[in-house]
């Protein structure tokens, strides 16, 4: 792992079962394995890092996560094509996943396609297809 790299992302979660079951095929979908499980931390890894969740010790736990206040925006994962992310589109719809805008081109850059939906808890995530992403100046 090379100094900067991320480690891992922990998020905090209101409902621990639930959002298991979401992560799991979520992540199942994408290559990770649930590789802890424990009643305070649940942990999945693959070649590409690790996201754990953890119970909310909040006292308002069912509070939905706000994206724009300060903390994460939203978590994004890559795709290898545009087919991997229509895929996870129809895998999400199947689950009842709350989607806030299915797969489709943006202008953030050439060919940029990416599909965005929220998580049990409101938390904003996507799958992006980026061609000739990461840049080069960023892996040399």
């Amino acid at each position: 792992m090379k100094l900067g790299a991320i480690n891992h992302v922990a998020l905090t979660v209101s409902d621990i079962e639930r959002s298991e079951a979401f992560y799991n095929t979520l992540l199942g979908f994408m290559g990770y394995e649930q590789a802890e499980n424990t009643p305070q931390l649940i942990l999945w890894a693959s070649p590409n890092g690790v996201i754990t969740i953890s119970p909310s010790h909040s006292e308002s736990p069912n509070q939905k996560h706000d994206r724009y206040s300060p903390g994460l925006h939203h978590l994004a994962f890559s795709a290898d094509n545009r087919e991997q992310v229509d895929k996870l589109y129809q895998l999400l719809v199947e689950h009842g996943v709350e989607i806030l805008d299915p797969p489709a081109e943006y202008d953030y850059m050439p060919g940029y396609y990416a599909l965005y939906f929220l998580d049990p808890d409101g938390i904003k995530l996507e799958c992006a297809y980026i061609p000739n992403w990461p840049p080069e100046i960023l892996t040399s």
